[in-house]
């Protein structure tokens, strides 16, 4: 008997150093690599106002889903219809307005046939317009932009995702024409994106 409790005392007390040793060897971090990653490409098309108009913007984001629900990636957004100034400076001039920079997101319940994603696009804005006497456009090629979104999300396929959200654009630093400030440039939108990957 007594040879039986010297064996269980030294099984545990060689069982209780080896986990403590994998406990020092497992340090906690805040930001930890991720078991599962996956990724996409897609379209990006966004329909909003710029300077009072309707504008037609879209584009591409490039992102990277990690653990199933953590999104990082790259976003570009192009106007694509005419938009004009309206301003006694520019009166009648054609704008253009772009932005592009870096996306973050969360995916609630990513299994789900439908389920919703909160984003934020950040980066950086270039505003142009054309000035008709001088024949050449004018450029404020620093916008800072921010666009919170929230987004339903529909699992198409295993390869296609799409999504449909609503955004609010948030522009900041627009300095460079008279008349014109950051409320010219900030407003609400929607969009839908069209997203190819691999997501299982």
């Amino acid at each position: 008997m007594k040879k039986i409790f010297l064996l269980l005392l030294f099984m545990s007390t060689v069982g209780f150093i080896s986990a403590q040793e994998e406990n020092e060897n497992n340090i906690e971090t805040i930001f930890k690599k991720p078991s599962k990653v996956r990724g996409y490409i897609g379209s990006l098309n966004n329909v909003t106002t710029l300077n009072g108009e309707t504008a037609y913007m879209s584009g591409v984001n490039v992102a990277g889903i990690f653990n199933d629900q953590f999104i990082f990636g790259f976003y570009k957004l192009d106007l694509e219809n005419s938009i004009f100034s309206n301003t006694d400076n520019y009166i009648g001039t054609k704008m253009n307005f772009d932005h592009k920079g870096l996306w973050i997101g969360y995916i609630f319940m990513p299994n789900r046939k439908v389920h919703f994603n909160a984003n934020v696009q950040a980066g950086k804005g270039e505003l142009e317009i054309y000035d008709s006497i001088l024949d050449s456009w004018l450029e404020d090629d620093f916008v800072f932009v921010v666009m919170p979104s929230i987004e339903a999300e529909f699992n198409i396929t295993k390869f296609l995702r799409l999504g449909i959200g609503a955004n609010y654009r948030f522009a900041m630093d627009v300095n460079e024409f008279n008349n014109y400030n950051n409320n010219d440039f900030s407003d609400f939108g929607g969009f839908v994106s069209f997203k190819f990957g691999w997501f299982k």
